[in-house]
Protein backbone atom coordinates (compact mmCIF):
# COMPACT_ATOMS: atom_id res chain seq x y z
CA UNK A 1 0.00 0.00 0.00
CA UNK A 2 2.86 2.72 1.04
CA UNK A 3 4.38 1.83 -2.41
CA UNK A 4 1.07 2.78 -4.31
CA UNK A 5 0.82 5.28 -2.29
CA UNK A 6 3.79 6.64 -3.58
CA UNK A 7 3.18 6.04 -7.11
CA UNK A 8 0.26 7.54 -6.58
CA UNK A 9 1.94 11.01 -4.97
CA UNK A 10 4.95 10.59 -8.05
CA UNK A 11 1.87 10.63 -10.57
CA UNK A 12 -0.10 13.97 -8.98
CA UNK A 13 3.70 15.40 -9.25
CA UNK A 14 4.19 14.71 -12.96
CA UNK A 15 1.04 15.77 -13.80
CA UNK A 16 1.79 19.49 -12.23
CA UNK A 17 5.58 19.94 -13.92
CA UNK A 18 5.62 23.21 -15.38
CA UNK A 19 7.71 25.07 -18.05
CA UNK A 20 10.66 25.38 -15.57
CA UNK A 21 10.68 21.99 -15.48
CA UNK A 22 9.40 21.01 -18.70
CA UNK A 23 12.56 22.63 -20.16
CA UNK A 24 14.78 22.40 -17.69
CA UNK A 25 17.77 20.17 -20.45
CA UNK A 26 17.35 22.44 -22.66
CA UNK A 27 17.74 25.58 -20.55
CA UNK A 28 20.86 24.07 -18.51
CA UNK A 29 22.37 24.00 -22.42
CA UNK A 30 20.81 27.04 -22.97
CA UNK A 31 22.67 28.90 -20.08
CA UNK A 32 26.38 27.49 -20.27
CA UNK A 33 25.76 28.93 -23.87
CA UNK A 34 24.63 32.47 -23.06
CA UNK A 35 27.65 32.48 -20.61
CA UNK A 36 30.25 31.30 -22.98
CA UNK A 37 29.49 34.82 -24.64
CA UNK A 38 28.18 37.05 -21.69
CA UNK A 39 29.43 40.51 -21.15
CA UNK A 40 29.05 40.12 -17.79
CA UNK A 41 30.42 37.39 -15.11
CA UNK A 42 28.06 34.96 -13.46
CA UNK A 43 27.39 36.16 -9.83
CA UNK A 44 24.04 36.46 -8.11
CA UNK A 45 24.12 40.71 -7.42
CA UNK A 46 25.30 43.40 -9.86
CA UNK A 47 25.54 47.08 -9.26
CA UNK A 48 23.28 49.42 -10.64
CA UNK A 49 26.75 50.54 -13.14
CA UNK A 50 26.37 47.41 -14.82
CA UNK A 51 23.38 48.60 -17.00
CA UNK A 52 23.51 51.85 -18.09
CA UNK A 53 19.46 52.45 -18.41
CA UNK A 54 19.12 51.70 -14.55
CA UNK A 55 20.06 55.56 -12.85
CA UNK A 56 17.20 56.64 -15.73
CA UNK A 57 14.81 54.57 -14.18
CA UNK A 58 15.76 55.32 -10.88
CA UNK A 59 16.02 58.63 -11.44
CA UNK A 60 12.69 58.90 -12.01
CA UNK A 61 11.55 56.49 -9.00
CA UNK A 62 9.07 59.08 -7.33
CA UNK A 63 7.10 59.17 -10.74
CA UNK A 64 6.70 55.74 -10.96
CA UNK A 65 6.19 55.41 -7.35
CA UNK A 66 3.17 57.78 -7.77
CA UNK A 67 1.58 55.78 -10.56
CA UNK A 68 1.92 52.67 -8.32
CA UNK A 69 0.40 53.02 -5.50
CA UNK A 70 -2.52 54.59 -7.18
CA UNK A 71 -3.51 51.41 -8.27
CA UNK A 72 -5.17 49.59 -5.03
CA UNK A 73 -3.76 46.41 -3.94
CA UNK A 74 -7.20 44.85 -4.25
CA UNK A 75 -7.10 46.16 -8.18
CA UNK A 76 -4.28 43.86 -8.79
CA UNK A 77 -4.66 40.32 -9.56
CA UNK A 78 -2.73 38.05 -7.62
CA UNK A 79 0.20 36.24 -9.52
CA UNK A 80 -1.18 32.35 -8.80
CA UNK A 81 -4.87 33.23 -10.15
CA UNK A 82 -3.43 34.46 -13.93
CA UNK A 83 -0.33 32.17 -14.02
CA UNK A 84 -0.81 28.58 -13.21
CA UNK A 85 2.87 27.73 -14.43
CA UNK A 86 3.99 29.64 -11.53
CA UNK A 87 2.90 26.68 -9.30
CA UNK A 88 3.72 26.47 -5.29
CA UNK A 89 5.66 30.14 -5.54
CA UNK A 90 2.54 31.30 -6.24
CA UNK A 91 0.15 29.56 -4.12
CA UNK A 92 0.16 32.81 -2.10
CA UNK A 93 -2.78 35.05 -3.19
CA UNK A 94 -1.28 37.59 -1.29
CA UNK A 95 1.62 37.79 -4.40
CA UNK A 96 -0.15 40.55 -7.25
CA UNK A 97 1.17 41.33 -10.12
CA UNK A 98 0.30 44.61 -12.90
CA UNK A 99 1.17 43.35 -16.06
CA UNK A 100 2.55 45.99 -18.37
CA UNK A 101 4.44 43.97 -20.85
CA UNK A 102 6.01 40.59 -21.08
CA UNK A 103 7.19 38.67 -24.13
CA UNK A 104 6.26 41.50 -26.65
CA UNK A 105 2.43 41.57 -25.08
CA UNK A 106 1.76 45.01 -24.28
CA UNK A 107 -1.46 45.57 -21.48
CA UNK A 108 -2.14 48.84 -23.20
CA UNK A 109 -5.44 49.05 -20.55
CA UNK A 110 -3.06 48.72 -17.74
CA UNK A 111 -0.26 50.92 -19.51
CA UNK A 112 -3.31 53.53 -19.91
CA UNK A 113 -3.35 54.29 -16.17
CA UNK A 114 0.83 54.74 -15.76
CA UNK A 115 1.56 56.64 -19.01
CA UNK A 116 5.00 58.12 -16.95
CA UNK A 117 6.23 54.24 -16.33
CA UNK A 118 4.92 53.40 -19.90
CA UNK A 119 6.82 55.84 -21.51
CA UNK A 120 10.16 55.10 -19.14
CA UNK A 121 10.44 51.69 -19.67
CA UNK A 122 9.95 51.96 -23.63
CA UNK A 123 13.22 53.50 -23.53
CA UNK A 124 15.02 49.77 -21.86
CA UNK A 125 16.56 47.78 -24.11
CA UNK A 126 16.13 44.41 -24.38
CA UNK A 127 12.87 44.84 -21.78
CA UNK A 128 11.57 41.00 -21.68
CA UNK A 129 8.69 41.92 -18.74
CA UNK A 130 7.45 44.64 -16.80
CA UNK A 131 5.28 44.80 -13.76
CA UNK A 132 4.45 46.06 -10.74
CA UNK A 133 4.51 43.42 -8.04
CA UNK A 134 2.90 44.30 -4.57
CA UNK A 135 3.18 41.78 -1.51
CA UNK A 136 0.62 42.14 1.04
CA UNK A 137 1.38 42.27 4.72
CA UNK A 138 2.43 38.54 5.85
CA UNK A 139 2.90 37.36 2.20
CA UNK A 140 5.83 34.69 2.08
CA UNK A 141 7.65 33.65 -1.07
CA UNK A 142 9.29 30.33 -1.09
CA UNK A 143 12.86 29.50 -2.13
CA UNK A 144 13.03 29.17 -5.80
CA UNK A 145 15.18 30.24 -9.33
CA UNK A 146 14.22 31.75 -12.57
CA UNK A 147 14.17 30.11 -15.54
CA UNK A 148 16.94 31.18 -17.45
CA UNK A 149 20.65 32.93 -16.95
CA UNK A 150 19.27 34.49 -20.37
CA UNK A 151 17.29 36.74 -18.46
CA UNK A 152 18.48 39.92 -15.39
CA UNK A 153 15.75 40.66 -13.14
CA UNK A 154 15.19 44.24 -11.70
CA UNK A 155 13.83 45.61 -8.91
CA UNK A 156 13.05 49.46 -8.20
CA UNK A 157 11.83 49.69 -4.61
CA UNK A 158 8.48 52.08 -4.59
CA UNK A 159 6.57 51.43 -1.46
CA UNK A 160 8.48 49.74 1.48
CA UNK A 161 6.47 49.58 4.91
CA UNK A 162 8.62 51.74 7.78
CA UNK A 163 9.20 48.69 9.13
CA UNK A 164 11.54 47.40 6.78
CA UNK A 165 13.92 45.19 8.36
CA UNK A 166 10.98 42.84 8.33
CA UNK A 167 10.81 43.09 4.14
CA UNK A 168 13.45 41.27 2.18
CA UNK A 169 14.56 39.32 -0.05
CA UNK A 170 17.09 36.25 0.64
CA UNK A 171 19.79 34.95 -1.91
CA UNK A 172 21.35 32.19 -1.65
CA UNK A 173 25.11 33.21 -3.44
CA UNK A 174 28.25 31.63 -3.67
CA UNK A 175 29.27 33.48 -0.35
CA UNK A 176 26.73 32.29 1.82
CA UNK A 177 22.83 34.34 2.23
CA UNK A 178 22.75 37.52 2.02
CA UNK A 179 19.52 39.24 2.91
CA UNK A 180 18.67 42.69 1.49
CA UNK A 181 15.44 44.35 2.90
CA UNK A 182 13.84 47.08 0.37
CA UNK A 183 14.77 50.33 0.58
CA UNK A 184 12.06 53.31 -1.29
CA UNK A 185 13.62 54.52 -3.93
CA UNK A 186 16.90 51.66 -4.97
CA UNK A 187 17.41 49.34 -6.77
CA UNK A 188 18.72 45.69 -6.96
CA UNK A 189 19.96 43.76 -10.27
CA UNK A 190 20.61 40.05 -9.85
CA UNK A 191 20.36 37.12 -11.78
CA UNK A 192 17.44 35.09 -10.75
CA UNK A 193 18.50 31.47 -11.24
CA UNK A 194 20.15 31.83 -7.94
CA UNK A 195 17.90 30.54 -5.44
CA UNK A 196 16.06 33.48 -3.01
CA UNK A 197 13.19 33.76 -1.36
CA UNK A 198 11.14 36.69 -0.13
CA UNK A 199 8.95 37.83 2.52
CA UNK A 200 7.12 40.78 4.01
CA UNK A 201 6.68 40.39 7.45
CA UNK A 202 4.97 43.47 7.97
CA UNK A 203 1.21 44.71 8.69
CA UNK A 204 1.81 47.05 5.38
CA UNK A 205 2.16 46.27 1.65
CA UNK A 206 5.55 46.71 -0.60
CA UNK A 207 5.36 47.90 -3.96
CA UNK A 208 7.96 47.20 -6.29
CA UNK A 209 8.88 47.65 -10.57
CA UNK A 210 9.84 44.18 -11.68
CA UNK A 211 11.96 44.47 -14.79
CA UNK A 212 13.28 41.58 -16.97
CA UNK A 213 15.97 42.12 -19.98
CA UNK A 214 18.09 39.98 -21.54
CA UNK A 215 21.56 39.46 -20.14
CA UNK A 216 23.90 41.71 -21.96
CA UNK A 217 25.94 38.71 -24.36
CA UNK A 218 27.83 39.12 -27.60
CA UNK A 219 26.93 37.19 -30.48
CA UNK A 220 26.01 34.98 -31.26
CA UNK A 221 24.22 33.87 -28.04
CA UNK A 222 21.80 37.77 -28.32
CA UNK A 223 20.31 35.79 -31.65
CA UNK A 224 20.09 32.68 -29.59
CA UNK A 225 18.53 34.41 -26.76
CA UNK A 226 16.08 36.22 -29.56
CA UNK A 227 14.96 32.85 -30.91
CA UNK A 228 14.26 31.27 -27.03
CA UNK A 229 12.39 34.23 -26.13
CA UNK A 230 10.56 33.92 -29.00
CA UNK A 231 9.80 30.43 -28.27
CA UNK A 232 8.51 31.38 -24.47
CA UNK A 233 6.57 34.07 -26.34
CA UNK A 234 4.37 31.45 -28.22
CA UNK A 235 4.02 28.68 -25.04
CA UNK A 236 1.24 27.91 -23.18
CA UNK A 237 3.01 29.67 -19.61
CA UNK A 238 2.76 32.94 -21.43
CA UNK A 239 -0.78 32.11 -23.59
CA UNK A 240 -2.16 31.51 -19.95
CA UNK A 241 -1.64 34.63 -18.86
CA UNK A 242 -2.70 36.25 -21.82
CA UNK A 243 -6.04 34.78 -21.94
CA UNK A 244 -6.58 35.53 -18.08
CA UNK A 245 -5.48 38.75 -18.50
CA UNK A 246 -7.90 39.12 -21.16
CA UNK A 247 -10.83 37.67 -19.32
CA UNK A 248 -10.10 40.48 -16.63
CA UNK A 249 -11.23 42.87 -19.22
CA UNK A 250 -13.90 41.41 -21.05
Amino acid sequence: MILKAMRRKDAGLTKKKTIYHLTKGLRDNLDRFVMHYALLPDRAIFSERDLPWIEMIRANWQSIRAEAIAIRAADIPSLGDISPDHGRIAADRRWRSYFLEGYGYRRRENRARVPTTASLIDSIPDLVTASFSVLEPGCHIPRHRGMTKGLLTFHLALKVPQDREHCWIQFETPEGLRVIPWEDGRTILFDDTYNHAVWNNTSAPRYILLLQVRRPCRWPARAVLRVFMWGVRYSRFVQDIRKRLDARQA
